[in-house]
């Protein structure tokens, strides 16, 4: 069976969407056709969290759900269709009755507002955080609030707001929302496919990869929408969604996250914020960087695998997963019975021109696999931005070492470690993100000032990277060998 609508619940009342509407973006949908104006639109980029929602997962699911679970949200970049099998509630639905939210109510309290453009953003943001703490302490509350931009207030106050506003069960979002047959409602529409259309416009939503295949060979050109962070911001420059789009979201398989000894498999649907968490274990280095990489709000949507597909050189995972045994798993149909085809591609070969993939026609990444960081490697992954946070890379490197000896053993009168095997990869560089096998080469043996600084030569001799509005093409190459200085450096001296 087929829908031609996408379901969602806001703030406790069912909606079915059909046609133009599932097309829209979300912030402009609530506003425009749901009459809900305390959501606003400001970068329309995803980047000043003044369209913040909270959203529910519509992750599908074999187990019954008693309550919902919430999360941040950017919803200026995503659109209605994609919301389907969600609860989302926005600023309106916070309050309870005649009283306001604890979030609204320490950020009138801290006197946190002026102009209030901004306000509903931050305390929908601040509204996750309780969903989730009791109590805030200044990094959790600096750490919710990271996607939340403010221009006349300041933040001290709001910061304050963060740090003296309580969690309330009365108040609690999940408990509020968490309706039996509203769960019971959502969960039953994940069974069913979704086709909207829309002069010309079609998404698709399938349950299934052998169906997901089907779409993609029988109509060539689909783009696979995951959580549109890139696409959204297109649309709200003025240029049209592609007519014919894919969602995954109903497909169970691909929020599925596989643990082995050698390794993690990730899913396609499965958020960075979820890459993150399980990374502190199997990659605590690649969990660090990721604190750095996009707001809450976005890491709570956006996919591995969505920024792997976007192939942008200066895509922040991409060095790492080259140097890391990154895997690439595809799906395709094969023959006209729809038989599910699948094959792996290494990262090393999965670019082959800028924005290209080595993909066949029809084709879809399903997930992505990388190896555990080794005991005896040692890993740095770094970024050059214009600001410390949420900023795109002008340089970004990725450095590991396989070390026999002990690390920071090359002081005066020590022995240096020595390089058993290098893995080197940088982003912005090239039309590409680049693994460097002849640098790797050159750096195994014994790690000394000398070697570093041959290796920095190196490098800055192989690439060939181009000007923009980020930096220059002698300003990369002077970069990028001064970021394996340093790495060198520490690995030498500790």
């Amino acid at each position: 069976m087929m829908r031609d609508f996408a379901l969602i619940h806001l703030n406790g009342v069912r909606r079915e969407i059909r046609g133009r509407e599932a097309l829209m973006m979300l912030a402009e949908w609530l506003r425009k056709e749901a009459g809900l104006s305390g959501t606003k639109i400001v970068c329309a980029e995803g980047d000043c969290g003044a369209c913040t929602v909270l959203r529910s997962s519509c992750q599908p699911s074999a187990q019954p759900i008693s309550q919902l679970s919430f999360e941040a949200m950017n919803s200026c970049i995503a659109t209605v269709a994609q919301m389907d099998g969600t609860h989302i509630v926005t600023v309106e639905g916070m309050q309870c009755g005649d009283h306001l939210s604890p979030a609204q109510e320490a950020m009138r309290r801290c006197h946190a507002s002026q102009c209030g453009y901004c306000t509903p953003g931050f305390v929908m943001a601040m509204s996750a955080m309780l969903e989730r703490h009791d109590q805030a302490d200044a990094r959790t509350a600096s750490n919710y609030l990271t996607g939340n931009l403010c221009r006349c207030t300041g933040y001290a106050p709001i910061i304050e707001a963060a740090l003296t506003v309580r969690a309330t069960e009365t108040h609690s979002v999940a408990r509020r929302y968490s309706d039996p047959q509203s769960i019971k409602d959502s969960v039953a529409s994940t069974k069913l496919s979704m086709l909207v259309e829309y002069e010309g416009t079609k998404l698709f939503a399938p349950v299934s990869l052998r169906e997901a295949v089907t779409f993609t060979s029988i109509n060539p050109g689909t783009r696979v929408l995951g959580a549109a962070t890139d696409i959204g911001v297109h649309v709200n420059k003025g240029k049209p969604l592609p007519t014919s789009l894919i969602s995954l979201h109903l497909i169970p398989e691909l929020y599925e996250t596989k643990l082995t000894r050698s390794g993690v498999t990730f899913g396609s649907r499965v958020t960075l914020a979820e890459v993150r968490r399980v990374s502190e274990d199997v990659a605590p280095e690649f969990a660090r960087f990721l604190n750095l990489f996009a707001s809450p709000q976005i890491k709570n949507v956006a996919t591995l695998v969505g920024n792997i597909a976007n192939a942008s050189p200066i895509g922040d995972t991409l060095p790492f997963l080259l140097i890391a045994g990154g895997e690439v798993h595809v799906a395709s149909r094969q023959g006209a019975k729809g038989v599910v085809r699948k094959r792996k591609i290494p990262m090393t070969d999965l670019y082959v021109g800028y924005k290209k993939l080595s993909l066949e026609p029809g084709e879809i990444i399903t997930h992505i696999s990388f190896d555990r960081t080794g005991a005896n490697d040692v890993m740095s992954l770094c970024k050059v931005t214009q600001r410390k946070d949420l900023d795109i890379s002008a340089v970004s490197g990725a450095f590991s070492l396989t070390l026999k000896g002990r690390r920071g053993a090359g002081g005066k009168g020590k022995a240096a470690p020595n390089v058993v095997s290098a893995r080197i990869a940088y982003g912005g560089v090239a039309a590409t993100p680049v693994r460097m096998p002849e640098v790797e080469l050159a750096l195994c043996g014994e790690l000394n000032q000398a070697r570093i600084e041959s290796v920095a030569l190196l490098i800055a001799g192989s690439i060939k990277p181009i000007s923009d509005v980020r930096g220059s093409a002698s300003y990369r190459r002077v970069a990028a060998a001064n970021l394996f200085r340093r790495f060198g450096n520490e690995v030498l001296h500790g």
